[in-house]
């Protein structure tokens, strides 16, 4: 699906320190941690066909934008929105793009997808690599900050004191490492005091995100797009009038949006501390709501567009024409 390419090719992030200048003693597990983080970023950030946040703001933003159209709608009954034709494009565009959307990123029945379901399990498969000091100095942050502090401190006193920036990253960041601490001591539920290089993070964090993505509504959705979208399941198939009664709705659809997010937000920025923006829709650089006020079609428009009708009408009836003879003869069509 096209819209969910790059418009421009992101490239991996790099990391800023050899794991030789990271301040870790597992070095393996650190090599492993890193290669696996990378892989974990290139799933939801840059790559370049089916990178996850960029179906999540595709989502979002074809969730939005309908809405504003319903609103348009409510508020004008004599809208053009109002249409059968342009009502009929709205509605089924949406859900289906937002069906399929939502079916990609549970897919779950192959190795080799990029899926929040699969980013989950692999996330478990490796979770022994999420150690403190790992997560606090895979790309080169001192893990005893205070030490660094100091150190820093004493340099700047000995060139004679006064104001000074502190460093953001490397040996120096003795802050952004305090803080990396911290944000460890609050997803382990770890005391200060009883910190540990090898501490873990729980596997409760992973059992909470794969609880986020098993909303009764997801499920429904998804069960719908096999039976009905994906697929055009027959008679027999189990269960298919139960799941034709829960079909996608707007609202089904939003609940399921903000769990996806939630769950792509929490590694990116709570497990992965790669923090991104925290606002999910940007503000467009354009005027998004430009000659809505000005009406569909120009009144002295409507021979030309029955015109249109009526050829393309023309042309798609003939197909039926000729079937027997081709049948016959075998010639293509």
């Amino acid at each position: 699906m096209s819209q969910y390419t790059l418009s421009t090719p992101v490239m991996p992030e790099e990391y800023n320190y050899t794991t030789a200048q990271c301040d870790v003693h597992n070095r393996d597990a650190l090599v492993a941690f890193r290669e696996r983080r990378q892989v974990w970023l290139t799933w939801l950030e840059t790559d370049e066909h089916h990178a996850i946040w960029q179906v999540l703001w595709s989502m979002v933003s074809h969730d939005v934008t309908y809405r504003i159209f319903v609103e348009l709608a409510n508020h004008n009954p004599d809208s053009a929105i109002h249409n059968p034709l342009l009502g009929e494009a709205l509605v089924n565009g949406y859900f289906a793009t937002q069906v399929l959307a939502i079916r990609r990123l549970m897919d779950n029945e192959n190795k080799d997808r990029i899926s929040l379901p699969r980013l989950i399990n692999d996330l478990r498969k490796n979770f022994r690599l999420f150690t403190r000091e790992n997560l606090v100095g895979f790309d080169g942050l001192p893990y005893d900050y205070e030490a660094a502090q100091q150190r820093v401190m004493l340099h700047e006193l000995a060139k004679g004191g006064g104001p000074f920036w502190g460093e953001r990253t490397g040996p120096d960041a003795a802050e952004p490492a305090n803080l990396a601490h911290k944000h460890f001591d609050r997803l382990a539920g770890i005391h200060p005091e009883r910190r540990r290089r090898d501490d873990r993070l729980p596997k409760a964090i992973i059992d909470t995100l794969g609880g986020w993505l098993k909303e009764d509504v997801i499920d429904e959705i998804v069960k719908w797009s096999h039976t009905f979208l994906a697929h055009a399941a027959g008679p027999a198939s189990p269960n298919r009038d139960a799941i034709a009664k829960a079909a996608p709705t707007v609202d089904k659809i939003t609940t399921t949006i903000k769990c996806f997010v939630r769950v792509a937000g929490a590694v990116t920025n709570c497990i992965l501390r790669r923090f991104e923006s925290a606002v999910l829709v940007p503000v467009p650089q354009f005027n998004q709501f430009e000659k809505l006020d000005k009406a569909l079609m120009a009144t002295n428009d409507a021979d030309l567009v029955r015109v249109h009708w009526d050829r393309f009408a023309e042309e798609r009836n003939t197909y039926l024409q000729g079937i027997e003879s081709a049948l016959i003869s075998g010639t293509h069509t």
